[in-house]
C-alpha cells in the first residue's frame, strides 16, 4: 500500500502485513519527518485511505523512498517509545533491551550499521543506544554518530544519544558536549547501566520540559 505524507507529499510505501483493516496507520516520514495518521481502508474495500496515493512510477524521485521504507518496514503504533540499540548480539544488548523496555521503551535491535540507518531514515527514535565499536573497525568516527551530529536541532532535540565506549568516564557532560552526544557511558559500568540511562534520561527530560511545554501550547510539537 502506497501513502502520501500530509505534511511534503513524500510516496511512501507501508509493507501490507503491516497494516490492519479498520484501524488507523501511523508513520513518520523520511523526507520531512512529521508524524502521520490515516485510516487503513476496510477488508476488502479496495481503497488506501484520504492521505494516500496510487504507486510511483519508477522514474519517481520518491521511488527511493519507497523502497527505504519498505526495506526497514517498520510502522509502529501511535505513541510508542522507541530505543535503537546498536551493540552486536551479546548479554550486554540484551541487559540494555530489558532496561528500555523496564523504562518504558521499545527495544529495535538493527543487524549492522547499515540496517540501522536505514531504520533511522523511515523511523523517528526516541533514544539511540550506540557501542562506538558496533559494526566499526575503522579509527573514524562512527557513521551513526556522524549522522546524528549534523542534525538539525528542531528533529536532534527529540533524541537522547548515549554513547558507550571503554575508555569513556561515565557521566562525563564535556566529554558528552565535545562529541555531541547526550550521554557518554563507560562499558566498565555495565553493572549500573540502568541507574546511570535512568538518570540521564531524567536529565534531559528536565532540561527541555519547559521548552516542549511551551511549544506544545503554541502548537509547534
Amino acid at each position: 500500500m502506497h501513502v502520501e505524507c500530509q505534511s511534503c507529499g513524500a510516496k511512501i510505501s507501508i509493507p501490507d502485513d503491516k497494516i490492519v483493516p479498520g484501524k488507523e496507520i501511523s508513520f513518520t516520514c523520511p523526507r520531512c519527518r512529521a508524524q502521520n495518521s490515516i485510516p487503513a481502508p476496510a477488508a476488502g474495500s479496495g481503497g488506501i485511505g484520504p492521505a494516500a496515493a496510487s504507486a510511483p512510477p519508477q522514474s519517481s524521485p520518491d521511488h527511493d523512498l519507497d523502497e527505504a521504507a519498505a526495506a526497514a518496514g517498520e510502522f509502529y503504533e501511535e505513541g510508542v517509545k522507541l530505543a535503537l540499540i546498536c551493540f552486536a548480539p551479546s548479554s550486554t544488548r540484551e541487559r540494555l533491551a530489558r532496561i528500555m523496555t523496564d523504562l518504558g521503551y521499545r527495544p529495535v535491535l538493527p543487524e549492522s550499521t547499515r540496517d540501522a540507518l536505514r531504520r533511522m531514515k523511515v523511523t523517528q527514535f526516541d533514544v539511540i543506544l550506540l557501542d562506538e565499536a558496533y559494526d566499526w573497525q575503522a579509527k573514524t568516527q562512527h557513521p551513526i554518530l556522524m549522522t546524528l551530529q549534523p542534525m538539525v536541532m528542531a528533529t536532534r532535540r527529540h533524541i537522547w544519544l548515549a554513547l558507550f565506549g571503554s575508555e569513556f568516564e561515565s557521566v562525563d557532560s564535556m566529554r558528552a558536549f565535545q562529541l555531541s552526544v547526550d550521554a557518554v557511558i563507560s562499558k566498565k559500568d555495565e553493572a549500573i547501566f540502568d541507574k546511570i540511562i535512568q538518570k540521564s534520561l531524567a536529565d534531559h527530560e528536565r532540561f527541555y520540559k519547559v521548552y516542549f511545554e511551551t511549544a506544545r501550547a503554541i502548537g509547534k510539537v
